[in-house]
């Protein structure tokens, strides 16, 4: 058993069965590999789902064998197309960074979730994360758990208000995790990650620049005004508040949108994937991104306010529940998540410069005009709501 999983990728079917056989005990046999739903969603991996068969006797003496698992491969080419159409740059060099830094945080993150016992929330099981130069996989992957039948919801569809709350459900238990517990706390900025902040800020400024020319979004050119031609370190700035513990933190996903909360049949969430930029930030920081991208202006207008007394109440139980003091009133739950606004801003405004040039928002392969101008308007009510609660002119 020694042929290639995935043609020109030197993975083996002997290599991964070795990899599944330490997990569970028990060896499968490999089968084929193909590609996973919504997989065309994923700009920095090669993601595959590989086929996984067990015998009757080993599935006699170990109930819920998995079917699949799915390699996660690092590989940024896609994305860096895809940065560069919507306005922004990236060489070889950063291309190769930024690749590197991604895979290696969620490698970081999944080995601190795989040493629990009880996980802070639906994370997937991992089988290996291993990182360039790691001697258990010749090159940098990610062996995870497949989530079975299950669902994303389109991002235009967006969420509802069931679904909103029971995501807040799952960032009280992140929070709940993290103010609880170390040892995610050990893991510190390294010298990719911190290089990668400025190149970061330089690309969110020029796709602002770029969609500060679109008709509607001429608020983006005031929020420039106000952040990036006034410091260009700002998003940086903002990220040390919490790694210098000038304001209290939580373990953060970074990039919590709609293809990365994964739904059951019955409509709850089965898995929290993609834990490539998580780091220490704001408890604000997850809803934010939510909220400007994944729901309607509507929702998103009337909901916040429920969800942050829900978010207080529930988080403040759960803690009390460990014996542990709430770190916030519910007036500075409302002070903090104003003041995420202009870090949520700089992140919606990537995120729809990046999604308007991917299949995100086509239909068909082509641009879907009707899917960019919704998102647009998201990326508007919520830039002018930035602009307007920070008084920025």
């Amino acid at each position: 058993m020694s042929e290639l999983i995935i043609e020109g990728v030197p993975l083996t079917k002997e290599w991964l069965a070795n990899v599944v056989e330490k997990k569970l005990g028990v060896r499968p046999k490999i089968g084929t590999s193909g590609i996973l739903d919504n997989s065309e969603l994923g700009y920095m991996s090669m993601i595959r789902k590989v086929e996984l068969h067990f015998d009757a006797e080993q599935e006699e003496s170990q109930q819920n064998l998995p079917k699949h698992v799915v390699l996660k491969i690092a590989c940024s080419a896609k994305g860096s197309g895809v940065i560069e159409n919507a306005g922004g740059e990236v060489d070889s060099k950063n291309s190769a960074a930024v690749e590197q830094f991604m895979h290696n945080t969620e490698c970081n993150y999944y080995r601190i979730f795989g040493k629990l016992t009880d996980k802070p929330l639906k994370v997937p099981t991992i089988y290996s994360a291993s990182k360039a130069g790691d001697e258990d996989a010749p090159v940098p992957v990610i062996v995870m758990e497949m989530f079975e039948d299950c669902k994303v919801y389109d991002l235009i569809e967006g969420f509802n208000e069931q679904q909103l709350y029971k995501i807040v459900d799952q960032l009280i238990m992140l929070h709940i995790f993290s103010l609880t517990t170390e040892d995610w706390k050990e893991i510190k900025p390294d010298a990719i990650m911190l290089e990668m902040g400025a190149v970061f800020q330089t690309m969110v400024k020029n796709i602002a620049d770029n969609l500060a020319k679109q008709p509607g979004l001429e608020a983006i050119a005031t929020y420039v005004k106000n952040t990036f031609e006034k410091d260009a370190r700002f998003i940086e700035k903002l990220g040390e508040e919490y790694l210098e513990e000038k304001r209290v933190s939580v373990l953060t996903h970074g990039d919590l949108w709609a293809p990365q909360i994964l739904w059951d049949k019955e409509d709850n969430i089965a898995g929290i994937i993609d834990w490539q930029i998580t780091h220490r930030g704001s408890p604000m920081e997850d809803l934010h991104h939510v909220l400007s991208t994944c729901t309607s202006v509507e929702n998103r207008k009337k909901l916040t306010e429920p969800l942050l007394d829900y978010y207080f109440d529930k988080l403040s139980a759960g803690l009390e529940a460990k014996g542990v003091k709430m770190p916030w009133t519910r007036e500075d739950i409302e002070e903090e998540f104003k003041h995420n606004y202009i870090h949520g801003a700089a992140l919606t405004i990537f995120a729809n410069g990046f999604w308007s040039n991917s299949p995100v928002l086509q239909t068909d392969g082509k641009p879907d005009l009707g899917r960019i101008a919704e998102s647009f308007a998201r990326c508007k009510s919520y830039i002018e709501e930035t602009v307007q609660v920070h008084n920025m002119s």
